[in-house]
C-alpha cells in the first residue's frame, strides 16, 4: 500500500501546450537568423525599407521566445532565468516599437537665424507623431576647438530655444551634448559652411535681407559655392574666394569658421558677367540692387526622436542584473536542473 507522502500529482499541461512546444523549436531560431540576413541584404541594396522587412524576422524571434518560456518548465520556475528571457522578449518588442515611432532628420541653419521647419533629411516610422512645429530654436554661432593631437574636432554651438510658453533659453550643444526640445534631441553635425548675407532692394517692392548657404567646407579643396534665384530677379552663382584659407594652429579655437575676420572676396556670376565683392559692395541689376552685407556661417544639425530609449536602457539593465543573479545562484550551488 502506498503512503500518502509518496503520492505525486502530475502537473496538467496548459492549453495549446503542443503548439507552444512546436513553436519553441530551435528551427525557428535558425529561421530568424536566415530572415534577418535576407532583410539586411535587401536594406543594404535598397531593395526594401528596413521598417517594412525587419518586423518579419523579429516577429519570428518574439513568437519563438514566448513559446519557449511557456513550454519550458526550466524557464518558468527559475526566477532569474525567467526575468532574463522576459527582458529579452520586451527588448525585441521595444526595438520593433522604436522602428515604428522613430524620427531622424537633418537641417542647416545660418548664424543669427531661426529654424524654419525645412529639412535636408527626413526619415520616420509610420507611427511617429510629428511635433516639429514645437521645435523652435536659433543658431547663435559655433566654436571649433582644434586639438593638439589627433583629428577629432570638438565643436560646440550656442543655440537659443523657446519652450511651449514662449520662454527663451540658451544652451550650448555638440555632437556629444544634445538639447532636448519637445521630445527631440538636437545635435550638431560635422557639416558646416559659409553663409553670405545679402540685402536685396528691388525696383518694385520691399527690400529683403537674407542668407545663402554655400557648400560644405569639409568637402576638401573645393571652394564653397552655390546658385540661387533672387526673388523677382535673376539666378546668381556665388563662390567664396579665400585669400587666407589656413586652418588655425593646433590647440587654438575658431568661431564661425573665422568668417568675421577672414580675408576673402565673394565672386558672383550673373548671366555672363562676373563680379568680385567685399562686404559693403553692391551690384546694380535690371531688377534692383544687390548688396553683399557680410560673411556668416551655417551649421548642420541632427534631429533625433526615439521615445523608447529610456525603456530600452532599463530593459537592458534588468537583463544584465537577472543574468548576474542566475550565475550567482549557480556559484552558490543553487543551480537549477530540469
Amino acid at each position: 500500500m502506498l503512503g500518502l507522502a509518496s503520492l505525486r500529482v502530475a502537473p496538467r499541461p496548459f492549453p495549446w501546450a503542443g503548439l507552444a512546444d512546436r513553436l519553441a523549436s530551435p528551427k525557428w531560431m535558425v529561421a530568424f537568423f536566415v530572415l534577418t540576413a535576407a532583410a539586411a541584404l535587401a536594406v543594404a541594396h535598397d531593395v526594401a525599407d528596413a521598417t517594412t522587412v525587419m518586423p518579419v524576422p523579429f516577429a519570428v524571434f518574439t513568437v519563438n521566445l514566448a513559446a519557449a518560456i511557456a513550454a519550458r518548465p526550466a524557464l518558468r520556475t527559475n526566477v532569474p532565468l525567467l526575468l532574463f528571457h522576459v527582458a529579452l522578449l520586451v527588448l525585441v518588442a521595444l526595438f520593433g516599437l522604436a522602428r515604428l515611432t522613430y524620427f531622424e532628420g537633418a537641417t542647416a541653419v545660418s548664424s543669427g537665424t531661426r529654424f524654419d521647419g525645412s529639412l535636408a533629411k527626413d526619415e520616420r516610422g509610420p507611427l511617429h507623431r510629428d511635433r516639429l512645429d514645437e521645435l523652435r530654436f536659433a543658431n547663435e554661432g559655433f566654436t571649433e576647438n582644434f586639438p593638439q593631437r589627433g583629428r577629432y574636432l570638438a565643436t560646440y554651438n550656442r543655440v537659443r530655444w523657446w519652450d511651449a510658453d514662449g520662454g527663451s533659453h540658451v544652451a550650448e550643444i555638440g555632437d556629444d551634448r544634445p538639447l532636448l526640445i519637445a521630445g527631440y534631441r538636437l545635435y550638431t553635425s560635422r557639416h558646416r559652411g559659409f553663409s553670405p548675407a545679402f540685402l536685396w532692394r528691388p525696383n518694385v517692392g520691399d527690400e529683403d535681407l537674407g542668407t545663402v548657404q554655400l557648400t560644405d567646407t569639409r568637402l576638401g579643396d573645393f571652394a564653397p559655392v552655390n546658385e540661387w534665384q533672387i526673388p523677382g530677379g535673376p539666378k546668381v552663382w556665388a563662390m567664396v574666394d579665400l585669400r587666407d584659407g589656413q586652418d588655425p594652429a593646433p590647440g587654438t579655437r575658431r568661431a564661425n569658421l573665422g568668417s568675421e575676420r577672414l580675408d576673402h572676396v565673394l565672386v558672383l556670376r550673373v548671366g555672363d558677367r562676373r563680379h568680385e565683392l567685399r562686404p559693403g559692395d553692391s551690384i546694380t541689376l535690371p531688377e534692383g540692387v544687390l548688396t553683399y552685407v557680410r560673411l556668416d556661417s551655417w551649421m548642420s544639425y541632427r534631429i533625433i526622436h526615439d521615445p523608447t530609449k529610456p525603456w530600452l536602457v532599463a530593459t537592458v539593465l534588468v537583463a544584465i542584473l537577472s543574468l548576474l543573479w542566475f550565475y550567482a545562484r549557480r556559484f552558490r550551488g543553487r543551480e537549477f536542473r530540469e
